[in-house]
């Protein structure tokens, strides 16, 4: 399998923006982690507007956070061969956007011309870079020259009747990182997420998707276990992924369960160079999601005997044991080393956020058991088929990146 990469020309892109790393990207890179961490009380400040902090979030977090983008992007359905009306809200400098013209390139046999993507943020500056960025990427590439970008400049809790989401409708919705930092001094702050969340279902087309990603911290990742079970019980929508059934999330039941995704990646330079001087390893992409969609449609069918794996591998003394999620709950699971078998070697396999099915679970006691005689295999890898997260350099000419 193989890691989701930031294509190079959104690399430069983000260089010629933010400029090479100094010492005072590093420090922003510090105060942005403390911020997005254990500093969250803080977040109700525009900190994108600081230019340091802008920099840092450039060189470091976005492309972090395209990478996120990527790898979700690489499991929704494939995008209707149509013109498209895509919506990235809380843009920021547009990491959804940048991920999406990747995402694009590698379906450079489809007609997009028509195209319009449209990013909305309570940020100018923000929204500058945005132009910027979009203008660089989109004309290394002769197939992403004929997207249209529209910027809105808007305060999200208190959008108006003009919002763009109560006025048209969206093949393709992203939230990145920014349900969590909305209505924060709201009385009822999941209420208020959900209202929204409720609104961008209604915008969707028939067949269109709606992508939140969040933070992989406990409390933002419970949050979006609630704002999920409201917009369920109310029948509006249906979870394509990462959930396998469609009822109360069981991680909410003890309250200090959540469940997040963990998916490997190929960082690059930049970012190595800066975890270097931070003193971070930024290794692995880590984050909680959720997709909606109005018609149904499910990652993969599901039944009583297809599961996802929601925690990494436990190695116990004998047995190595997982967390294993869908419509009858949360259980832990384990085979033990001496049971191995051809029929169930496929557990070998299991990683956090894979499918799969198995045939038989005994249950002596707390712990569910995989015997010599069951059948476990991957259903879906975390990465799926065909992904195009190693999109090559084919994908995009050599005409290099610019900035207005």
């Amino acid at each position: 399998m193989k890691p989701v990469a930031v294509h190079e020309a959104v690399l430069q892109a983000l260089l010629a923006c933010g400029g090479r790393p100094d010492p005072a990207v590093v420090d922003g890179v510090r105060q942005l982690s403390e911020l997005f961490t254990v500093a969250r009380a803080r977040l109700g400040f525009d900190y994108l507007s600081v230019a340091a902090l802008r920099r840092a979030y450039l060189l470091y977090f976005a492309p972090v956070n395209i990478a996120k983008v990527l790898s979700i992007l690489a499991e929704v359905p494939v995008l209707p061969a149509r013109p498209l009306q895509i919506l990235d809200l809380g843009s920021g400098p547009g990491v959804g956007a940048l991920a999406l013209l990747q995402y694009l390139s590698s379906q450079d046999t489809i007609d997009r011309a028509g195209t319009e993507v449209v990013l909305v943020d309570r940020s100018g500056a923000t929204l500058d870079d945005a132009r910027s960025l979009w203008t660089s990427v989109a004309s290394t590439a002769r197939s992403l020259e004929a997207l249209r970008l529209r910027t809105v400049l808007l305060d999200l809790e208190r959008p108006g009747s003009h919002a763009p989401w109560k006025r048209g409708t969206f093949d393709l919705v992203l939230l990145v990182n920014s349900l969590n930092e909305l209505f924060r001094s709201a009385r009822d702050p999941i209420a208020r997420r959900t209202k929204l969340v409720e609104q961008l279902v209604e915008s969707l087309a028939p067949d269109g998707t709606l992508v939140v990603i969040e933070p992989a911290l406990r409390k933002t990742t419970r949050e979006l276990h609630e704002i999920r079970d409201r917009i369920l019980s109310r029948g509006q929508a249906t979870v394509y992924s990462p959930c396998l059934h469609d009822r109360p999330c069981p991680a909410l039941v003890h309250p200090d369960d959540w469940c997040h995704e963990e998916r490997p990646w190929d960082p690059p330079g930049i970012v190595k160079e800066i975890d270097r001087s931070v003193g971070f390893i930024k290794d692995a992409l880590k984050f909680s999601y959720l997709v909606l969609r109005r018609d149904g449609r499910t990652i993969v069918d599901r039944a009583p005997d297809v599961y996802r794996v929601v925690s990494e591998r436990m190695a116990m003394k004998g047995e190595q044991r997982v967390w294993l999620c869908n419509e009858t709950g949360r259980q832990l699971v384990g085979r033990l080393d001496k049971e191995r078998s051809k029929t169930n070697a496929g557990f070998d396999l299991w990683e956090r956020g894979t499918i799969v099915r198995v045939t038989e679970i005994d249950r002596p006691g707390s712990v569910g058991r995989i015997r010599e005689t069951a059948k476990a295999e991957v259903v879906r890898g975390i990465l799926g088929e065909g992904s195009y997260s190693n999109a090559s350099k084919e994908d995009f000419s050599e005409k290099g990146c610019r900035q207005d």
